[in-house]
């Protein structure tokens, strides 16, 4: 199983000039004279929307054992950074054959997973006008069990 959570961080008050400079990978100059100042800004951590509400900080990508629920490995990226991103990032050769069951953000990341022989288990996605098929909802329900224990 794999899937990210955000983990906020203190909203950081800076002004136009100095986010233009975070932004452009410079904020490692900003604040060098006021070094108290420095150490208490976050230049890493992004925003980011999600169901229509702001976040800002970073994302706990984890990689979990559906069996032991024991975490195999984990990831942290910034927020603004989407789940599929990091999924490359969290397999290795141990997790070929397996099955892999996530949400869905990671829908279209069949590439990778032929890569690793993962067996299919991302929950689909209903749309408006196009309700999700009885075989996509039995799956959902496989993966709230696994989720839930």
């Amino acid at each position: 199983m794999i899937d990210a959570s955000f983990v906020i961080a203190p909203k950081q008050r800076n002004s136009r000039e100095e986010n233009e400079k975070i932004k452009k990978g410079e904020g490692k100059e900003l604040w060098n004279d006021k070094p108290q100042k420095k150490n208490h800004k976050d230049i890493d951590a992004r925003w980011t929307q999600k169901g229509g509400q702001n976040y800002f900080g970073y994302k706990a990508h984890a990689k979990v054992d559906k069996k032991s629920k024991f975490v195999k490995g984990c990831l942290t990226t910034s927020a603004s950074v989407h789940d599929s991103q990091a999924l490359p990032n969290l397999l290795d050769e141990s997790d070929k054959g397996q099955e892999f069951y996530a949400d869905s953000a990671y829908v279209g990341q069949q590439k990778i997973l032929k890569q690793y022989d993962l067996k299919d288990k991302i929950c689909e996605k209903g749309y408006r006008g196009l309700s999700l098929s009885d075989e996509a909802k039995n799956q959902i329900e496989i993966n709230r069990k696994y989720v839930l224990g």
